[in-house]
């Protein structure tokens, strides 16, 4: 039998656990559980951001923009251990109110796709990463976003946008 390190057994737990919470969603939201899922996302980063800045001193600054909280968050989450490299993410300002973000080797994919093999279009999608990032923005900036996934692909990107209510 095969040993699973810490750190991949770790991703494994968050990946089933988020995985549940989001067909739990759809079990009892439909197609579209994308409100349950915004405010599921809303607690997890205000709680993350809690345990990073009390247990381990890490400092949340207030942001301005969405562009700003997003960068920030990708930092402080390369720091606590979230994300590996911040060249994962691509951030593209259309405008102070839109911004277009890339999320290179989503570990979320298999999730997604297997959504879509199940018949459920890519509007239909409850992306974590985008959908956290919104959850940042409106923690850190107070900024209220709508996010919207727009598009994915096999080799691991996703793509999609925040954009302010």
């Amino acid at each position: 039998m095969k040993r699973i390190d810490r750190e991949e057994a770790g991703w494994l737990v968050a990946l089933s656990w988020l995985s549940a919470l989001e067909e739990t969603a759809r079990d009892f939201h439909g197609t579209r559980p994308k409100v349950f899922s915004q405010r599921a996302y809303e607690h997890s980063v205000q709680r993350y951001l809690h345990l990073l800045g009390e247990e381990y001193g890490i400092r949340v600054n207030r942001a301005d923009s969405i562009r700003e909280a997003v960068e920030q968050y990708i930092q402080i989450g390369v720091a606590g251990g979230l994300f590996r490299d911040a060249s994962h993410f691509e951030l593209v300002e259309v405008n102070p109110f839109h911004v277009d973000i890339t999320v290179h080797d989503c570990k979320y994919l298999k999730s997604c796709q297997a959504l879509i093999e199940q018949g459920f279009s890519v509007r239909d999608l409850t992306c974590a990463r985008i959908g956290c990032f919104r959850a940042a923005v409106k923690a850190m900036a107070s900024l209220d976003c709508d996010y919207q996934v727009r598009a994915f692909n096999i080799e691991g990107d996703c793509q999609g946008y925040l954009e302010r209510v």
